[in-house]
């Protein structure tokens, strides 16, 4: 089965590209992907060639783990280079996280008629459809169905369907670096995101916790991150409620401005 992308022209080149480099990079503890390109987490300054090198063949790279005291060298790097920037703040959860999420999930009860998926290569292309729908209008990219599906890494993804057919909210997570990597027990954690009319409930809350405990069950994963906006105050709210905080880090995307000149590959 061929892969399934996701996105404008510009992140579903992208996310092929991506697919397409899985073929030289999944075996490498350099280099992680959350389904939507590769890149390379904490890296020292020696390294932006490599980093802008990603950013050209795929229009965009990523760069976590970045101590915000430096993340401003870095970006003025790869400025030279030719390249735009993108950041957010990283937010970070451990065992706080698990302990929220699990206590939230005890007292959490889905609506009547909300059907939860684990979505997984049995997924129906409808259910598909409708996360791609639900995500894209949130400003949030699925990564491609390799990782979603948890094949090219280890992951859980999760969308709950409304009584209409359409899926309400999504959320999920993914071990995005090699098992040898220093971050190899770590888990970008995230997608979150819930459909106009079905706010209020708390099902982002509910799926989040979904994948933090799922990922620990499965997976013993025990860190948890993911990338926050300064000025997005939901998500702020919602990653806190679930033990997910501000940390010392940046997540930078560098971009090619010729694919994503007006903005980042994602919200």
């Amino acid at each position: 089965m061929f892969p399934r992308y996701f996105g404008t022209d510009a992140q579903r080149r992208m996310q092929e590209v991506a697919f397409q480099l899985s073929f030289l990079l999944k075996d490498d503890p350099d280099f992680g992907t959350e389904g939507r390109m590769w890149g390379i987490d904490a890296p020292e300054f020696g390294e932006t060639r490599k980093v802008a090198a990603l950013a050209w063949l795929q229009g965009a790279t990523v760069n976590h783990y970045v101590p915000k005291s430096r993340e401003a060298r870095y970006a003025e790097d790869y400025a030279r280079l030719g390249l735009a920037n993108d950041r957010w703040d990283q937010f970070m959860g451990g065992h706080d996280c698990l302990s929220r999420c699990a206590d939230f999930l005890e007292g959490f009860a889905v609506p009547e008629q909300y059907r939860l998926h684990r979505i997984g290569p049995e997924t129906p292309a409808s259910i598909l459809d409708a996360l791609e729908q639900t995500a894209s209008a949130c400003g949030v990219l699925p990564p491609m169905t390799p990782v979603l599906f948890g094949q090219l890494r280890k992951a859980a993804y999760f969308c709950l369907e409304a009584p209409d057919g359409g899926v309400a909210a999504c959320a999920g997570a993914c071990m995005r670096n090699h098992s040898d990597s220093r971050f190899g027990q770590a888990a970008w954690w995230g997608m979150l995101a819930t459909r106009a009319e079905d706010r209020g409930q708390g099902l982002s809350l509910y799926l989040g916790a979904m994948a933090a405990c799922s990922m620990h069950a499965q997976f013993g994963v025990g860190e948890f991150y993911t990338g926050v906006r300064s000025d997005n105050v939901v998500s702020r709210h919602v990653c806190q409620k679930l033990g997910v905080y501000d940390s010392d880090y940046a997540c930078l995307a560098i971009l090619d401005p010729a694919a994503f000149g007006e903005g980042g590959y994602t919200k």
